[in-house]
């Protein structure tokens, strides 16, 4: 009798702390979730030779490279990942349609695996902050790849960009009137550093590599970027490989050229 009340006050401990933990650190310390598998027209074969093949490549620029040129041409899905405050967060991967967000997710997991099983763990950990399969540690905001102890690439536009860069200070995800792009998501302060797109000169557009990370800078309170991307070289041109809406596809297109007309361009590079 005395070992059964013994391991019932324990046990009352046990779920005690973790209500405690899941309290002040705001995680779900579990690590089960559910998925949804949409491969479109790859196999779970097809995807694991893509990484193979990915893996002969040298370097992160020429995976990267590799890898998203082969989602050319893929259809402009957005919304697939969907969730809200709330609700229970499962891990998409869905790659019959594409939107900004989920094709730079998607590009860079699989640069990091070697197997289906370690696409999926990479997928974690590249959209979610502290790889918790949560809505509220989902990766939102652009800048969210490279804030926090957790980052996925450094920014490099300052040091691309040089005098021309600016830099100013948002409160992300709080719209002009107060009110939430993401109700529900906690609002952050943020330093945002951005190249204008008028001081996008030949020499600064030099600086940017095949597999940087690209940005459109959104000058709406709230938000950091509009729109994200690849950076891809081709015969000395920068090019920006994007899901686009416009088009309807994942296609090229002049970097240059496309950034008439917008605020500036933010830049993030692998480590």
């Amino acid at each position: 009798m005395n070992r059964i009340i013994k391991n019932l006050f324990l046990l009352v401990i046990i779920v005690i702390a973790a209500k405690f933990l899941l309290t002040v650190f705001g995680k779900d310390f579990s690590t089960a979730h559910s998925e949804k598998m949409i491969l479109g027209d790859w196999t779970q074969q097809e995807i694991e030779t893509l990484m193979e093949q990915a893996a002969l490549k040298d370097g992160p620029e020429a995976k990267i490279e590799f890898l998203s040129e082969k989602f050319l041409g893929t259809p402009y899905a957005g919304n697939t990942l969907g969730g809200a405050s709330g609700e229970a967060e499962q891990l998409t991967v869905d790659l019959s349609g594409l939107d900004c967000f989920t094709y730079i997710d998607y590009v860079e997991s699989l640069r990091l695996s070697g197997s289906f099983g370690e696409f999926k763990k990479k997928l974690v950990k590249t959209r979610y902050k502290d790889g918790a399969v949560r809505w509220e540690n989902r990766r939102h905001f652009f800048s969210d790849w490279v804030s926090g102890n957790d980052t996925n690439a450094r920014d490099v536009t300052r040091e691309i960009g040089g005098d021309a860069t600016a830099t100013v200070t948002k409160e992300l995800n709080r719209k002009t009137d107060g009110s939430l792009w993401l109700p529900g998501l906690a609002t952050v302060k943020r330093n945002v550093s951005y190249v204008p797109s008028e001081k996008l000169s030949p020499p600064v557009l030099q600086g940017i590599k095949t597999g940087d990370y690209l940005g459109i800078y959104s000058d709406k309170d709230g938000l950091d970027v509009s729109h994200t991307g690849i950076a891809v070289r081709k015969d000395g041109v920068v090019y920006l490989r994007h899901a686009s809406t416009v088009h309807g596809k994942v296609l090229d297109e002049e970097l240059a050229a496309y950034m008439k007309n917008k605020p500036g361009l933010l830049v993030y590079r692998v480590k």
